[in-house]
């Protein structure tokens, strides 16, 4: 068929008669099969004829096909009226992205949703976080401010972030479950307030989200023989309120639930493990998707604290050494925790001359009550960070003299020490007195803030928090300080 208007004529037979006609036809200008006069593109060759809009163009030649007054070079979605953008070129159009700009952050939480290089103007400035200096509006600068995305606060009072805790469970690389405590600041959340193991109530919101917004400190308590990780947890709650995460493991056969004097030796040697494992279960919670993920900076380590023998398991990750004479003279003027330890080690390790179970990721130390015995001597001498010490001067367990040894061995890495006035065993671990009772000594509830504030002090000091070198170790009737 040419491009120019044809008559065909057909001759038709039909019976005996012959009948002579004319079909006309139009003209098809791009060959396609459909007359010019019904082609919704005369000059584009469409034998299909779609046309999603269903105006006078058809798709091939329509610059709008879903007539979203949006051209179709320009339009995201050119068959979608009710959509024309896609931002981050996920194939969701705008309108129906919840993540616009896919920075990774939900458009309803995203400060700035259509920048994807920043989310937040944390103190409503109007300046966004990646280019303010001050995230935080509290006067430091973030280069210096352990919390960008948090007010300082006064180390005197509790801090001012909502502590959150939960239990969790992971498997020791020595083959058993270790039951771990965590506390940590919240997301804002309502939660009931943790009743520990429905024994010890606490303050904490239980079985909460961690917030992980930015990196935390870390610290990791162990607990005395028998206890629970759980012992001083009226200290780990107060430092969530500052910004800490803090870890507690149970120590096998050394807990109120499990407790088996007999198998001292063993615990005395798997409690500081117990420590370095726990901060391993942290890295690895740290290093994956979940609710820890990106919490803490590894590479920072953390500080220990100690209860009792956990003081004694703190100074051993801490760079303290059990020296074999120094067992030997305890075990030959009968002390069978010596004994003890000696047949363990040298049962399962060989001979030996010294123990060192330490974790040179350790920064700091709190030693509450410290438990020494005739364990730990003169290798205390070797431990090498700055270290706190706080005790009662009435303490029939841990008992002053073998206190102050413990002060005197560690030299210039003592930054101060505490003696509490009228003080037992138990002023820092509240479970010991609801359990054997503290009648007629120092109330614990003095005792215990005395000891928060002293601590993260000692820890906001250690790292070098901005203005912290301003606050002085509490003053009060009911302490001695080594250090005035």
């Amino acid at each position: 068929m040419s491009r120019v208007s044809l008559t065909i004529c057909m001759a038709i037979v039909l019976l005996s008669n012959l009948i002579v006609g004319c079909i006309m036809e139009g003209p098809d200008s791009d060959l396609d099969g459909v007359e010019d006069s019904k082609d919704n593109c005369v000059n584009i060759s469409n034998t299909n004829q779609l046309n999603h809009d269903g105006d006078d163009f058809g798709n091939l030649c329509d610059d709008d096909d879903d007539n979203d007054s949006v051209l179709d070079i320009n339009d995201s979605h050119p068959f979608d009226s009710t959509e024309s953008s896609d931002l981050d070129g996920d194939g969701i159009g705008d309108n129906s992205d919840d993540d616009i700009d896919g920075d990774g952050t939900d458009n309803i939480e995203d400060a700035y949703p259509l920048d994807p290089s920043e989310q937040r103007d944390t103190d409503l400035d109007g300046i966004p976080n990646g280019i303010d200096d001050d995230d935080d509006n509290d006067g430091i600068n973030d280069s210096e401010d352990p919390f960008d995305l948090t007010p300082s606060s006064s180390l005197l009072e509790t801090g001012l972030f909502v502590a959150g805790t939960k239990d969790v469970t992971f498997m020791s690389s020595r083959g058993y479950e270790i039951t771990l405590q965590v506390w940590y600041p919240i997301i804002n959340e309502s939660a009931e307030r943790v009743i520990y193991n429905n024994v010890l109530p606490g303050f904490a919101l239980d079985d909460t989200t961690p917030d992980c917004s930015e990196p935390r400190p870390v610290t990791i308590y162990s607990h005395g023989f028998p206890s629970i990780r759980w012992g001083s947890a009226f200290m780990m709650e107060n430092l969530a309120t500052h910004g800490f995460i803090s870890l507690a493991p149970d120590h096998r056969y050394g807990t109120l639930l499990d407790a088996n004097p007999d198998k001292l030796g063993e615990i005395l040697l798997s409690m500081p493990l117990d420590i370095m494992e726990s901060f391993d279960w942290l890295i690895n919670q740290n290093n994956q998707e979940g609710e820890l993920n990106n919490c803490i900076i590894p590479e920072d380590g953390y500080s220990v604290i100690g209860q009792s023998t956990g003081g004694y398991a703190s100074m051993m990750v801490s760079g303290a050494e059990i020296l074999f004479d120094d067992l030997n003279s305890g075990c030959d003027a009968g002390n069978l925790i010596n004994c003890d330890i000696i047949n363990y080690w040298e049962s399962n390790f060989g001979l030996f001359e010294s123990i060192s179970l330490s974790d040179v990721r350790v920064k700091s130390a709190i030693l509450l009550s410290p438990w020494n015995g005739s364990v730990l001597n003169s290798g205390i001498s070797s431990v090498s960070i700055p270290t706190l010490v706080l005790t009662g001067d009435i303490d029939d367990t841990t008992v002053i003299f073998e206190v102050n040894n413990t002060s005197s061995q560690l030299g210039d890495n003592l930054v101060n020490y505490a003696i509490f006035n009228n003080s037992g065993h138990y002023a820092f671990a509240p479970i010991g007195c609801a359990a054997r009772g503290c009648d007629g000594l120092l109330d614990i509830s003095i005792s215990t803030d005395l000891a928060n504030v002293s601590s993260i002090i000692f820890l906001a000091q250690q790292l070098n928090w901005p203005d912290s070198e301003i606050y002085q170790y509490p003053d009060s009737e009911h302490i001695m300080w080594k250090y005035d």
